[in-house]
């Protein structure tokens, strides 16, 4: 799992120069420097959550029976 570009430089246009990973700090930092800074919208994916009953069997097919 990678992690999302949080702050990207804009030119005058708007259009983006490049992205980064940046603090909320850091990104602050840079504003002040005098860069044009924007935050982007980071979407968070959410994982499914199986049952113990469906982790067993996904195991058991991976595996196989335990000997023990």
């Amino acid at each position: 799992m990678s992690l999302p570009f949080t702050y990207a430089v804009v030119d005058d246009d708007g259009e983006v120069l490049r992205k980064y990973r940046w603090s909320a700090k850091e990104a602050k930092w840079h504003k002040e420097q005098g860069s044009n800074v924007i935050k982007l919208e980071v979407v968070k994916e959410v994982k499914e959550v199986k049952e113990s009953k469906e982790v067993k069997e996904d195991l058991f097919a991976l595996v196989g029976e335990c000997l023990f």
